[in-house]
């Protein structure tokens, strides 16, 4: 999954902030770094 994909709709639909806006910046920066762990994981690019 792109993490881009966090700061579009449907969380741009809850807080115009998108990730950071919905859980806070610190939360949201652990969010991606698992999606990214979980993509490595993968072989997601």
């Amino acid at each position: 999954m792109d993490a881009g994909l966090l700061y579009e709709p449907p969380f741009t639909d809850l807080h115009y902030e998108g990730l950071d806006g919905v859980f806070g910046a610190d939360d949201a920066d652990g969010i991606v770094s698992i999606v990214r762990s979980f993509n490595e994981a993968v072989g997601v690019a």
